[in-house]
């Protein structure tokens, strides 16, 4: 993510994520688990733009507006107040560098709430490459990345560049290159999960402490070399099982998916999302239109990025 300025305004494009691995390592220690993930950016996009107070006056204001390309997500529970991430990370830049917040932000939803796709943690990140514009700071991005961890655990992977394996609480991370062009589908049901919910459901018994999985180094050499389909085999998430206790539209999904001839399928995140990985882009767009014609939700043809 790069802030460019529009006018007198900062403006930025906030990219959602999937995780193509997520395996959990253990029990939660301090209230968090500890995870690993392949994670990627794809081209569905939040827009964030800070803009100065004219009247001069101090405090941050958020208004929010839905993309038309929203479909039929909901974001009834999306809020403009304090709790918001976007004003959670301003607030927090302008605690530690010593700044008054101010101006406004302006953020157009796309991104799904409550699908595993990173919406809020990426508008965070975005606010807070805005305001370090905006405000003149000149933090590096390593140091917004020190601040990033302490709003959330998927805001610091969003200041990194491109794919990673993330490990953690997910602010361990370990930028992944070389990995290919990845054309996937993507569906939001009518319904969204809540991580904490996902996580109760979890099986401990599945999460005894480990090591890092051997699977995640097979997955991304099979990516490396451009063997999509081997890849597939590695590709999952631990969280699943758990998500489709609470809700039927998971295997609904999973079903509809396997129909589809892609090289693999699987959850992201906490849920409720479901991820094809396409063999083109001819065949996202294909199986987008099939999968939007079964009204299962929101459906996205999309690439990594």
């Amino acid at each position: 993510m790069f802030p460019h300025k529009v006018d007198s305004a900062w403006e930025i494009d906030a990219p959602a994520k999937l995780n193509l691995y997520l395996e959990v390592l253990g029990p939660p220690t301090e209230g968090f688990h500890s995870l690993e993930t392949l994670m990627v950016r794809v081209r569905i996009f939040d827009r964030l733009r800070w803009s100065s107070n004219a009247s001069g006056l101090s405090g941050c204001s958020l208004q929010i507006r839905n993309s038309s390309a929203s479909g039929n997500s909901t974001y009834g529970s999306l809020t403009s107040g304090s709790e918001n991430l976007v004003l959670k990370a301003a607030d927090r830049l302008g605690q530690v560098a010593g700044v008054e917040p101010h101006g406004s932000f302006e953020l157009v939803k796309r991104i799904p709430m409550q699908a595993g796709l990173g919406g809020g943690s990426s508008d965070a990140a975005a606010a807070l490459l805005l305001a370090n514009e905006g405000w003149g700071i000149g933090y590096s991005r390593q140091r917004l990345m020190e601040i990033a961890a302490d709003i959330g655990s998927d805001v610091p992977y969003f200041l990194s560049s491109g794919a990673a394996v993330c490990r953690g609480r997910g602010e361990l991370i370990e930028p992944v290159a070389g990995l290919p062009r990845l054309n996937f589908v993507v569906v939001k049901p009518p319904i969204g999960l809540s991580t904490a919910e996902v996580f109760s459901r979890l099986e401990f018994g599945s999460c005894e402490p480990r090591d890092a999985s051997p699977a995640i180094a097979s997955l991304l050499a099979s990516l490396r070399q451009g063997a999509i389909s081997d890849a597939g085999r590695w590709m999952m998430n631990r969280l699943e099982p758990a998500a489709e206790q609470l809700t039927p539209w998971i295997k609904r999904l999973r079903q509809a998916f396997s129909k589809c001839g892609c090289y693999a399928h699987l959850m992201t995140g906490s849920g409720s999302a479901y991820v094809g990985v396409m063999r083109s882009a001819k065949q996202a767009r294909r199986a987008a239109r099939q999968i939007a014609g079964m009204d299962l939700g929101s459906v996205f043809a999309t690439a990594s990025c």
